[in-house]
């Protein structure tokens, strides 16, 4: 476990995944990541790579021949590199092996880079294709914070605020058929807040597309401290607390969805899909601020 440590918080992060395991408050001594109930859902925050969400019956078509891989891709169950590391900053390495290309076939660079700067733990994903003529990718954060913050609360009187009013939709997924369908439900119509529910969650996670907003916080009625998330060129976030799962809420930012129920099957008809050819570098990043 790696951790970096600064005036106000403290990080403990694992090279399994790049997780984000722990944020830790130095003033309230509070954890403000899911606790990684192994029962419940074992993670906290990892990074989604080389697909975010599922793929249609677990497999995929490149180049003419078949892949299988899981949900997420397999960057949250691969041991990354340390290339750099002080006490308030590290870089995390991913690069393809013979075992990721039995899953994708591409030749990749991944570097995920986590810093402390005062209140915030700052994470920057980068994407360099140095080896190939192109690869086809997508990827996200999946951050899984405590909610509520503290024990004797109740989640109920937490609620979510945009950083501006939103007129937006919501992709529905269909777990049933496990993917994407492509009815939409109105969500927000100039609105900015949602208080925690569970049942909003019944259909999996809320997956919002092109929002305005730039940061989105986690609120309490009963006290000031709060998180929030700052996010930079992520297409859809997704919100989820899954309806099994009490005490967390995740915040995810995302390049790319799941595949929809009808997909054609083919790595290249996925939605979002970013493309890189050789020699260029794909950037995206956000910040977790906490307000003790």
């Amino acid at each position: 476990m790696v951790v970096l440590e600064n005036e106000f918080l403290e990080a403990h992060l694992d090279p399994k995944g790049a997780e984000i395991a722990k944020l830790i408050g130095k003033q309230d001594g509070i954890n403000y990541m899911w606790r990684q109930d192994p029962i419940l859902w074992g993670h906290s925050a990892p990074v989604l790579f080389p697909i975010v969400g599922a793929l249609k019956n677990g497999e995929t078509i490149i180049e003419g021949k078949t892949y299988k891989m899981g949900q997420h891709g397999f960057s949250r169950n691969t041991e990354y590199t340390i290339e750099e590391q002080d006490q308030t900053h590290v870089v995390f390495h991913l690069f393809d092996t013979k075992e990721t290309k039995t899953m994708y076939p591409y030749g990749f660079d991944v570097y995920v880079t986590y810093r402390l700067e005062g209140q915030q733990l700052k994470a920057e994903f980068k994407v360099v294709n140095d080896k190939e003529d192109y690869i086809r990718f997508q990827i996200g954060g999946h951050p899984a914070f405590a909610c509520p913050f503290m024990e004797g609360e109740d989640a109920n009187d937490y609620y979510v605020e945009f950083e501006k009013k939103e007129n937006v939709a919501r992709k529905v997924i269909n777990p049933a058929r496990g993917g994407m369908s492509h009815m939409d439900l109105p969500f927000f119509e100039n609105e900015r807040r949602f208080f925690v529910r569970q049942a909003l969650f019944d259909s999996d996670a809320i997956v919002l597309p092109h929002i305005k907003s730039e940061s989105i916080t986690l609120k309490a009625l009963n006290h000031d401290k709060s998180l929030t998330m700052h996010m930079h060129n992520f297409d859809y976030v997704g919100i989820w607390a899954s309806k099994h799962t009490g005490g967390l809420l995740a915040i995810e930012p995302w390049v790319g969805i799941t595949d929809y129920v009808d997909a054609s099957g083919y790595f290249e008809d996925r939605e979002d899909l970013q493309t890189l050819r050789k020699g260029e570098t794909f950037v995206c990043d956000f910040a977790i601020e906490i307000k003790q």
